[in-house]
């Protein structure tokens, strides 16, 4: 059975989280204090805190690992990388596609994210249900995808 780690399946990342359990995978979420969705083990930790993080996780492996961006720290994503043994799929908020942060590069592995422009054209931000089933993509193939439109810039909600 694989064994996946999801950070933020109290939140956006739920949906994906019960996809992964009903397509047979063992499913850890990690939140900081909301239900998890059934099936789920949780893991109830500000994901911010590596050494909080590492505690938390004590001798867990995983195969895989979907993590929602806001959810973690340069350092806590050393501590999940650890102890994961295939793709770590990363979730992307839209803040990482602002253009005064240069061109935009999706690497491998990261969901951007940005937003949905709709046909009378006010915008709106993704439901978790769009979210995870791309991040899902992206955890399948390590694919790079952008979810939504990213430009322009003024047009994000």
């Amino acid at each position: 059975m694989k064994t996946v780690l999801v950070v933020g399946a109290g939140g956006i990342l739920a949906p994906a989280a019960t996809s992964l359990v009903a397509g047979g995978a063992d499913v850890t979420g990690i939140g900081r204090s909301r239900a998890m969705p059934e099936g789920v083990h949780a893991l109830f930790v500000d994901a911010t805190d590596a050494a909080a993080l590492r505690t938390a996780l004590g001798d867990r492996r995983f195969d895989e690992a979907l993590v929602y961006g806001r959810t973690v720290t340069d350092a806590s994503m050393r501590a999940l990388r650890e102890r994961v043994a295939s793709r770590v799929a990363f979730v992307r908020t839209s803040a990482g596609a602002d253009p005064a942060n240069g061109d935009l590069d999706v690497p491998d592995d990261v969901l951007q994210l940005g937003w949905h422009e709709q046909p009378d054209g006010t915008t709106r931000w993704h439901t978790p249900v769009e979210v995870s089933e791309l991040a899902l993509a992206v955890l399948g193939d390590g694919r790079p995808r952008i979810l939504g439109v990213v430009r322009p810039w003024s047009a994000r909600p």
